[in-house]
């Protein structure tokens, strides 16, 4: 028996080792197909990692997307000027596992203060920050006041504003604590601008509200209006009620107002961030015209001063192009117009970004790329 157990274990031995002789030569082999299938399995976000440890978000602009309702949340791409390409979904390739929103959130404004980036999801939530140059996570607000969530306007180092269906809110930086409502506004508010030592508001009862920026008190009201706001290169604060191109003196917050040569439709009940802009080389004041709340395909320009300015369209676009969300944002580091449109006047797959010399008009290139991504604004440093 000992010596049957000698041999069925020196049998044994040499098995084990011809095992272990043929897995260590595989393994080389087991190796590259588990790199090979990895690499197939997750290109996309592979891709954008190698691209962001590359060159960061620094040379180029965002596009915040609202997500297809109902599929999934919204999230970012970013045009990448030194490569002329879009990156898609740059949120989540930066932060694999997280989410901005369900399902039933809409993305619906971002912005950069001080280095960061600040997404508001509409509807539920949350607020998120991220590094503006590596899209990181570095902050969220998961229970947004109002349940609900619309512009942010960041302040100084400690805090910001947040409005929503109910108000507007202080939000303490950077651990995003909301603090009480501010007084004068109780109604759905959108968006902001700070212009000399005045906080502008835009809300759907109230109207547009200035708020003293360092008492946060109300200073003045001006009635109601429909988009809100650009800084026009004056100082000025512009924006538009139904039928006027509406200026308030950010100094002496005395108010004039030019008359349009069309109508700008209601922001309320599908707010989205204001389809107006300015220019800091020329003083010009950008208005989409659109068809309701969307839809449009002409914009305008009103060089400031000069009424006949706006009795053409500034810009045109393509045929079977519709402005969507916001519609257009002014690039102050090369003069442009970036415009974001859609196949459809309230929907659609095809979506293209084009942009534009913000001088002339004249259309410089367009981008495209397929998808039920639904661009709410552009989005710059």
């Amino acid at each position: 028996m000992k010596g049957m157990d000698v041999l069925n274990h020196s049998t044994l031995y040499m098995k084990i080792k011809h095992y272990l002789l043929v897995l260590v030569a595989l393994l080389p082999l087991l190796h590259a197909c588990r790199k090979d299938e990895t690499e197939q399995l997750s290109l996309p976000a592979i891709a954008a990692n190698n691209a962001i440890a590359a060159t960061g978000f620094a040379n180029g602009f965002f596009i915040a997307n609202e997500g297809w309702y109902g599929h999934g949340s919204g999230d970012l791409h970013f045009y990448d000027y030194s490569a002329d390409t879009l990156r898609l979904n740059i949120y989540a390739a930066a932060n694999p596992g997280k989410t901005l929103g369900g399902a039933t959130s809409t993305l619906q404004f971002a912005t950069t203060f001080r280095n960061k980036m600040y997404i508001v999801v509409k509807a539920g939530g949350p607020l998120v920050v991220t590094d503006a140059n590596t899209m990181v996570e570095t902050a969220r607000l998961t229970t947004m006041p109002d349940n609900d969530g619309h512009a942010f306007l960041g302040l100084d180092s400690t805090k910001g504003l947040l409005t929503t269906s109910g108000g507007v809110y202080p939000i303490a930086l950077p651990g995003l604590t909301a603090g009480a409502k501010l007084p004068g506004i109780s109604s759905y508010s959108g968006d902001m601008i700070k212009a000399g030592n005045y906080i502008f508001v835009h809300a759907q009862t109230e109207g547009i509200v200035a708020y003293n920026a360092s008492s946060l008190t109300v200073a003045r009201s001006f009635g109601t209006a429909n988009l809100c706001f650009a800084l026009g290169k004056d100082g000025a604060v512009y924006a538009a009620n139904t039928d006027s191109l509406i200026r308030i003196n950010s100094t002496t917050l005395a108010r004039s107002a030019v008359k349009l040569p069309f109508s700008t439709p209601s922001p309320w009940g599908a707010w989205r961030h204001s389809a107006i802009t300015s220019s800091t080389t020329d003083s010009s004041i950008f208005i989409v015209r659109n068809n309701g709340f969307m839809g449009g395909t002409t914009l305008y320009r009103y060089v400031i001063g000069n009424t006949a300015s706006l009795s053409t369209p500034f810009i045109t676009l393509p045929s079977g192009q519709y402005f969507y969300g916001a519609g257009t944002a002014y690039d102050k580091s090369n003069n442009t117009l970036v415009v974001t449109t859609v196949n459809g006047p309230f929907t659609g797959s095809v979506n293209t970004v084009l942009r534009y010399n913000a001088s002339t008009g004249a259309l410089i290139n367009s981008n495209v790329f397929n998808g039920w991504y639904f661009p709410a604004m552009p989005v710059f440093h």
